[in-house]
């Protein structure tokens, strides 16, 4: 028995392109490169993420660093203007 593959859960993403990315995006479905516009989209967007990806972890990992200690610096705060030191 052959093991299922799960669906992933999609959503819809509208870019706006120029005319001329449009039609050269219609001439790589137009030779068989790619099998449609959707095709095209879907390799553009893996191969980004693949090139940048750890790029944006790297960023989202060191935002919530800094937001972490933000707001430990918030309780710091709070607690110094309870003890009346601020």
């Amino acid at each position: 028995m052959a093991a299922r593959k799960t669906k992933q859960p999609t959503d819809r993403i509208t870019v706006r392109l120029p005319r001329s990315q449009i039609h050269q995006i219609d001439a790589l479905v137009e030779a068989g490169v790619y099998r449609n516009t959707t095709d095209l989209v879907y390799n553009a967007v893996r191969e980004l993420l693949l090139a940048k990806g750890a790029e944006a972890k790297t960023t989202i990992e060191a935002q919530k660093g800094l937001l972490q200690i933000q707001e430990e610096l918030a309780k710091i705060e709070a607690v110094k203007r309870k003890l009346g030191l601020h």
